[in-house]
């Protein structure tokens, strides 16, 4: 069984850990600080999914107005990503980067701007997901769990952005397994480092795959060689993600 005291705990500490990070970002605008962020709100998230896939009720409303404050902090984040990419791979012009550096800056700024708001709205929703989680027997956690799998190995059949929604789900299996004890997660039986290095496969492929299509001089070799490279990563995807159901379980 996940207990209400232990889903409790467990918004509580990731609740105050974002939070923290928020006011750090507002300090020192270190995107390190968004990242840090967002997996911070991703592993509140998940437990929220399990919580509905199991009730069949949606819970904290007020926790999806942060939902605008995610992305936001998921552009800034994902553009420095993307300069990174190019930089490692000596595509990146002076003149593009000064472009992104400038639209990081703008964002920032736009996000810095607005961190009051977020701070209030995100402690109304914990106050509200505190008051409305319940304590979750193991047979409904093994049984959301075993429909997530199927799931995903459907995703992973498919492209584009479903390889991507395949990765999200990975990664919320992954956050809820981390949060239930010991001996529920063992009875799961799944292999974590299998569904890590497949999500983290995956997140590279989309990261080279958003980078092309970002790219400013369609028809070039530089826009070539990232869809080069996008294909074989993809290639990569479809090896690892064969025979999944049976790769996810030890």
């Amino acid at each position: 069984m996940l207990s209400r005291k232990r889903q409790r705990r467990y918004i509580t500490e990731k609740g105050r850990q974002w939070l923290e990070e928020l006011a750090a970002f507002d300090e020192s605008r270190d995107e390190e600080a968004l990242h840090r962020l967002r997996l911070g709100i991703k592993k509140i998230r998940a437990l929220v999914r399990l919580s509905e896939g199991v009730r069949g009720k949606r819970l904290a409303g007020d926790f999806r107005r942060l939902k605008k404050m995610f992305r936001q902090a998921g552009v800034i984040r994902d553009t420095n990503n993307q300069l990174h990419l190019l930089e490692e791979r000596q595509l990146l012009s002076p003149e593009y980067k000064e472009q992104q550096v400038r639209q990081i800056g703008a964002a920032a700024d736009k996000f810095a701007r607005k961190i009051k708001s977020y701070q209030k709205t995100g402690k109304k929703a914990e106050r509200q997901l505190l008051a409305d989680v319940h304590s979750i027997r193991g047979r409904r956690i093994r049984r959301w769990f075993a429909d997530e799998i199927i799931g995903t190995g459907i995703l992973l059949t498919s492209a584009g952005d479903e390889l991507h929604l395949a990765r999200k789900k990975i990664k919320t299996l992954l956050y809820v397994l981390k949060l239930l004890p010991h001996g529920l997660a063992a009875q799961l039986n799944l292999d974590k480092e299998y569904l890590d290095r497949l999500q983290s496969a995956i997140g590279k492929w989309h990261d080279t795959l958003v980078a092309a299509s970002d790219w400013p001089d369609k028809g070039t070799a530089g826009e070539q060689q990232l869809m080069r490279e996008c294909r074989d990563k993809e290639q990569a995807i479809r090896v690892l993600a064969d025979d999944f159901y049976r790769k996810a379980h030890r």
